[in-house]
């Protein structure tokens, strides 16, 4: 299991995060998760410093809370039937 710490997070990297836990004026809001079983795979659109932590924006347009502190996020391994994105060359 790799992790990168959200500092380190680059944009493409799929990460595993939990089900959509609220919203932030009608965006869907996600956090982190460390186990498998019920996570999402989610693809990191961008990360940007905000007034109370870091904020991850995802290409499905979901986003984090601001996280503080050393936030670590699970990297998306792929499995035996993982289908590559479109516009991507596996």
């Amino acid at each position: 299991m790799t992790t990168v710490s959200t500092s380190h997070l680059p944009a493409g990297e799929p990460v595993l995060t939990t089900d959509v836990v609220g919203s932030d004026f009608g965006l869907p809001l996600v956090r982190p998760t460390r186990r498998r079983q019920g996570s999402r795979v989610r693809v990191v659109r961008s990360r940007c410093r905000a007034h109370g932590g870091v904020v991850v924006w995802f290409t499905d347009g979901t986003k984090t809370p601001p996280l503080h502190g050393r936030t670590a996020w699970v990297v998306a391994e792929p499995g035996p039937d993982a289908q590559t994105p479109a516009g991507e060359v596996a």
